[in-house]
């Protein structure tokens, strides 16, 4: 029995060794196992980072290409305006405000370009003719959005202005209305996403710039009009100061100003000039911001009579209005909405699906309908489409390290403007806002 339960002892020791070297041996396999997953990532991770700074070498390279390609351009330009004379710049000059009129701001942007290395050659870098091609790059950058650029091109001109050394320029004022623009543009580019109060700041911030700006060439523009005669340029600083106002969410302000403004158009220019209709078009805005979408409409498609009469149906001018009467039907949908929600809508269940029947019926019906309408306003033809064609400045236009102004007056003119501090970018607002001018 003793023998018996010996080797019963044995045996059991035995299997218990045994279990443990299993145990050994499976853990040895499952730390090789993890040791050849480890490698394998780091292999991985080795061979992604790899690829990843080969494409960024790639990408390095071909800028700097793109970059040393616009640079040759810009020298071939300049050795072209040696030969250039003050003629060809004008000629340069009336084909680039040609280009603005058609909505072909990024072409009218090279012309000048062209134009101003020329003046730059001919007449120098503080001259009031040189100011003014700057000015006109500026506005061509306002009309597609570069609010960060366009600001910076303004200060150079209003720079130039003071220092001419013709005493104060009459085209100072309307350059600092520009300028006011320029932060105006800023405010509406602010993205009205996170803390409100943060971007409200903002707003506030980049509006009250803009209409310290306005007041400046308003009382600047007052003092060359004799008694109570209507004056263009004071009827548009003072429809600027109406877009603030609108911008701000004081709409009745903003329809004073836009009213002060359009009767004082209307007189000088008469009902089918362009300028009359976009401000019959903020007219528009500021109504709609009150709600009173009939009303809106009823301006914002006077606006489109007059703009459309005067640069067709292709014209990013057009598009901003269609885009304007589609928002327009777009709230009135939910104003609606909102009423025939507070019937059957509020009753048990379908108050607990308010938000879902709401937008259903927004996007339901005529006034949806009416706004595809004005979405896509023509044979194929979308606002949006006119908008990223005409507007948009493209990464291969304009690469970020190349100047928008030519190599020379960067050389002449911004070495003298290195106390402007630089500014945040403008960005496309994620609300669909109305479009003011």
């Amino acid at each position: 029995r003793q023998e018996a339960m010996r080797q019963e002892a044995m045996r059991q020791e035995a299997m218990r060794q045994e279990a443990v070297r299993q145990e050994a041996m499976r853990q040895a396999m499952m730390e090789a196992e993890e040791e050849e997953i480890f490698m394998q990532q780091a292999y991985a991770q080795q061979q992604a980072y790899a690829q990843q700074q080969a494409q960024q070498q790639r990408a390095k390279n071909i800028h700097e290409q793109q970059f040393q390609q616009a640079q040759q351009k810009h020298q071939a330009q300049n050795a072209a305006a040696v030969a250039g004379s003050m003629d060809d710049a004008t000629t340069l000059a009336e084909k680039g405000t040609l280009l603005m009129s058609k909505g072909h701001y990024k072409n009218a942007l090279v012309i000048y370009d062209k134009c101003l290395a020329i003046q730059l050659k001919h007449l120098g870098d503080l001259h009031p003719i040189v100011a003014h091609t700057v000015d006109l790059m500026g506005v061509a950058l306002l009309r597609v959005g570069a609010a960060e650029e366009a600001l910076e091109t303004f200060e150079k001109a209003a720079y130039i202005y003071e220092n001419s050394g013709q005493g104060v320029h009459p085209d100072l004022a309307l350059t600092l209305m520009h300028v006011g623009q320029a932060y105006e543009l800023e405010a509406e580019n602010v993205q009205r996403v996170g803390p409100k109060k943060e971007w409200m700041r903002q707003i506030e911030e980049y509006s009250t710039q803009a209409y310290d700006f306005y007041e400046k060439a308003l009382e600047m523009f007052q003092e060359r009009v004799e008694g109570n005669e209507p004056d263009l340029d004071v009827a548009n600083v003072v429809h600027a100061m109406g877009n603030i106002h609108n911008i701000r969410g004081e709409y009745m302000e903003a329809l004073r100003k836009y009213k002060y403004a359009l009767e004082h158009k209307i007189k000088i220019l008469g009902e089918d000039d362009p300028s009359v209709g976009w401000t019959k078009n903020n007219i528009g805005n500021a109504f709609k911001g009150l709600y009173k979408v009939d009303e809106a409409l009823k301006w914002y498609n006077e606006a489109l009579s007059t703009v459309s009469k005067v640069f067709g149906p292709d014209h990013p001018e057009v598009a901003h209005v269609h885009w304007n009467i589609a928002l327009c039907y777009q709230t009135k949908g939910e104003v609606d909405a909102s009423k025939r929600k507070l019937g059957w809508h509020n009753s048990w269940p379908f108050k607990f699906f308010s938000a879902a029947t709401k937008k259903r019926i927004v996007h339901e019906g005529k006034d949806f309908e009416a706004m595809v309408k004005h979405l896509n306003h023509g044979e194929s033809l979308l606002a949006f489409d006119i908008f990223f064609s005409l507007l948009v400045v493209t990464q291969t236009t304009l690469l970020p390290p190349v100047p928008i102004l030519s190599a020379q007056c960067i050389a002449l003119i911004r070495s003298q403007l290195s106390t402007f501090s630089s500014r945040g970018s403008g960005r496309i607002t994620s609300q669909p806002n109305e479009l003011h001018r």
